[in-house]
């Protein structure tokens, strides 16, 4: 897997840490909407906490682990510290309320963001709670041991069929004592394991200082600041998107029956790469189709992190054919662009869209 693609999820990994707790007495019979609200409840309690996070992945038949300690004090500071893989160790995550630092030892590079004065602060537990509630389906599946803890298991299944995306189901393991997140679990489509996350190692309300969040720049290291506006790519006409690139980009004459354009996106910063990299959205309403397309360099930007490719003929040109996760990806490239496009589609169809760029 490139290194890039991992930052991306393992910066996805911290933001999915959910971390409760508080002490109630044991219940031997509650409702799934009883113990999820009980742990929306219990937040205020937490003054500080630290913990190791353990996140074990496959995809398309590899296996990533990702670990990282941390320590936090809610709503707004936090520093995680990558130990795990290599290609992660020593990056560090540092925000204060209102600067975010992070860190990447092999550029020897800290990237400084100043946050946003209205930004909210709740970005932790009590709005992935919310959203646990408001976006699934929980039912409670039983009662589990989990390293000697005795915990609820609940089952979180997306209201939205079309917003499942990778993960259609997750399982979720609810420390009986203490209220907070043992462990979670994400399915994909076919019920395959795709994700697995541990807390191991948790501690709270010991006081962690403040001086947790001071952020030395280490020596030598270039600092490059930036605004979350600048992270974030805007959605943009293909004439906007056009003019803002330095090659021309091709749109497909065919698309699957109901599908139009919906926007575009320039996605170089998001892949942290000084590439220009072009993302088209298709859509029917539900489905979504995307094509990304950049100037090639070598780099394999636009390649699948894992999987198995098959090779495919486009316009003569040899592609690849991956399937993960329920979605389809074809990669090649032609007259110095690297195109890619992926989709809940068939082999086939997506060749015939790939075989219409003009």
């Amino acid at each position: 897997m490139k290194k890039e693609t991992k930052q991306i999820a393992a910066v996805a990994i911290v933001i999915a840490a959910v971390l409760l707790t508080g002490c109630v007495d044991q219940m031997s019979e509650m409702s799934a909407d009883e113990i999820a609200s009980m742990m929306e409840a219990k937040q205020a309690e937490i003054e500080d906490f630290s913990a190791t996070m353990v996140v074990t992945s496959s995809y398309g038949g590899d296996d990533m682990t990702v670990r990282a300690t941390m320590v936090t004090i809610p709503p707004d500071k936090s520093r995680v510290e990558y130990t795990e893989p290599a290609e992660l160790t020593g990056m560090v995550m540092v925000t204060n309320g209102s600067t975010m630092w992070m860190y990447d030892p092999a550029k020897n590079q800290v990237t400084k963001m100043v946050l946003p004065v209205d930004m909210p602060s709740e970005m932790d537990y009590t709005q992935i709670v919310k959203a646990l509630l408001d976006e699934n389906d929980i039912s409670l599946e039983g009662i589990e041991d989990v390293g000697g803890r005795s915990t609820y298991v609940l089952k979180a299944t997306p209201k939205n069929e079309t917003e499942r995306g990778l993960f259609s189901n997750t399982r979720v393991w609810v420390d009986r004592e203490n209220w907070m997140v043992l462990g979670m679990e994400m399915y994909d489509r076919d019920d395959n394991l795709i994700s697995k996350a541990e807390y191991r190692d948790i501690t709270f309300n010991t006081g962690i200082p403040d001086s947790e969040f001071i952020f030395e720049v280490p020596a030598g290291a270039d600092v490059v600041e930036t605004s979350l506006e600048d992270m974030v790519s805007k959605e943009m006409t293909l004439e906007d998107a056009r003019a803002n690139l330095t090659f021309d980009p091709k749109t497909p004459s065919y698309l699957p029956d109901g599908y139009v354009f919906d926007h575009a996106m320039l996605l170089g910063d998001l892949y942290g790469s000084e590439q220009e990299i072009l993302s088209l959205k298709y859509t029917n309403g539900s489905g979504i189709l995307h094509l990304r397309e950049c100037v090639s360099d070598g780099s394999d930007q636009l390649k699948p992190a894992m999987g198995e490719p098959e090779i495919v003929e486009i316009n003569g040109t040899d592609g690849e054919f991956t399937s993960m996760f329920g979605r389809n990806s074809l990669q090649w490239g032609a007259d110095g662009i690297d195109y890619s496009l992926s989709g809940e589609f068939e082999q086939d169809e997506l060749v015939k869209v790939a075989e219409s760029l003009v």
